[in-house]
């Protein structure tokens, strides 16, 4: 896929959310197409929010972006922190000597609430990681992309912003913004050259290990098994039948194509990948 598209090699990318899901396969696919990256994630668990990526799983996608002969570092990181955010993009700053070419604002957490049952700390959780955190993010990694007129930020938002979804109001409220985000920032940087884009998934076939995503946080949540979770959240939004189960790989090619030359003339978009959930 990647031989297809311009422009990655030699690029470096700041991914949040790096350490599992699809945080680590975009990553590993950017380094696949012969770029760096400066993995952030969050490293400590936050209450009442399944369980997130560990410091190990950090590491170990560093190591497996080297392994593909690509340079990496670890950003363990709270983005819901300014001051852990600006601390860690001057360390990717620094790794890049001085250069980040695209920003994937990847990082998202969900938990299952009812209306009348909301937590107040799940609400700011879910708020602040989706949307305060990449507003934290953009604003250390806009001014290196501005100086340079140049730059790619991707944007990960859900498919529930077509359909919406019980149980998952903050969550859908909180994609919703990162649209919104997405096209004011597009409207921001176009003066200097810079592309902002987003990507609505549908739910995503969770992973085992290290690769599991969102739904096996969910499925736990709910007492479901992982497999059964990811069934009923597809049945219940994506087009019939078997063709219409996303993969994670699914995503990643959107990323990566967002993030290459072949994009160059797109901006402000929101690309749903998410098998025709927008469109029920």
């Amino acid at each position: 896929m990647s031989a297809a598209l311009r422009g990655l090699e030699g690029k470096n990318v700041l991914i949040t959310g790096a350490a599992k899901g699809q945080g680590l396969s975009h990553a590993l696919a950017f380094a696949e197409a012969g770029a760096d990256v400066a993995a952030l994630d969050i490293t400590d668990p936050i209450p009442d929010i399944y369980p997130l990526a560990t410091a190990q799983m950090l590491e170990d996608t560093v190591r497996e972006i080297e392994g593909r002969g690509r340079r990496a570092i670890p950003l363990p990181c709270d983005i819901r922190d300014e001051s852990q955010v600006e601390a860690n993009v001057a360390k990717a700053l620094d790794f890049f000597d001085g250069r980040i070419d695209v920003l994937v604002c990847n990082a998202g957490v969900a938990a299952l609430d009812t209306i009348q049952g909301m937590r107040s700390h799940v609400l700011d959780a879910v708020v602040d990681t989706i949307v305060k955190g990449h507003a934290y993010v953009a604003k250390y990694v806009v001014p290196n992309m501005i100086g340079r007129r140049a730059g790619k930020i991707i944007n990960i938002s859900s498919g529930v912003t077509g359909a919406g979804h019980a149980q998952l109001s903050h969550y859908v409220a909180a994609k919703h913004a990162l649209q919104g985000l997405t096209s004011a920032w597009a409207f921001e940087l176009a003066e200097f050259d810079i592309n902002v884009n987003c990507i609505a998934p549908a739910t995503i076939r969770p992973g085992d290990g290290q690769g599991s995503g969102m739904v096996w946080g969910l499925a736990g949540e709910a007492g479901m098994a992982p497999d059964e979770a990811y069934e009923m959240f597809s049945a219940a939004g994506n087009m019939p039948g078997p063709k219409w189960r996303t993969e994670v790989a699914h995503i990643t090619d959107a990323v990566l194509f967002l993030a290459s030359d072949n994009a160059d003339q797109i901006t402000g978009h929101v690309l749903r990948v998410d098998a025709g959930m927008g469109a029920k």
